[in-house]
């Protein structure tokens, strides 16, 4: 019985480290976007983390998915390094890992949602390393 509960606490404690994810917005198609400020990281010139989108409507039968993102900041442009589709809104239900779309960099257009949460990251991570001096 002990080792049954060690066993449920650790995966408990395994789900939960994964980190929140705080809305950013929703576009005019009512696609909500959310960003997990836990999992932002510094490579260099460019930044990685996990975003989240939810679907109002079915997209190719799943309804929300997790991308790995690395964004420039000078540039405002990103490229995906992970997609993962669920079937489930909020990143529940069946997942299903996904060929990443382009390895090229897209340019974000200005009054746009993503345009938003781009620059939103870049001037978070400015100041946290500014908080960090």
């Amino acid at each position: 019985m002990k080792k049954l509960l060690i066993l449920l606490f650790s995966i408990l404690i395994s789900f939960n480290s994964y980190g929140e994810f705080t809305e950013i917005g929703t576009n005019k198609q009512g696609r909500t976007y959310y960003v997990d400020y836990d999992s932002i990281t510094e490579d260099g010139r460019y930044i990685n983390f996990w975003m989240l989108t939810d679907y109002v409507i079915s997209s190719k039968g799943f309804m929300s998915d997790q991308v790995y993102m690395k964004i420039n900041c000078k540039v405002l442009s990103y490229k995906p390094l992970k997609v993962t589709t669920y079937k489930g809104q909020m990143g529940k239900g069946e997942k299903k890992k996904r060929p990443i779309p382009s390895s090229k960099w897209t340019y974000m257009m200005p009054n746009t949602i993503g345009y938003f949460m781009l620059t939103e990251i870049c001037k978070y991570v400015k100041n946290e390393n500014t908080l960090k001096i």
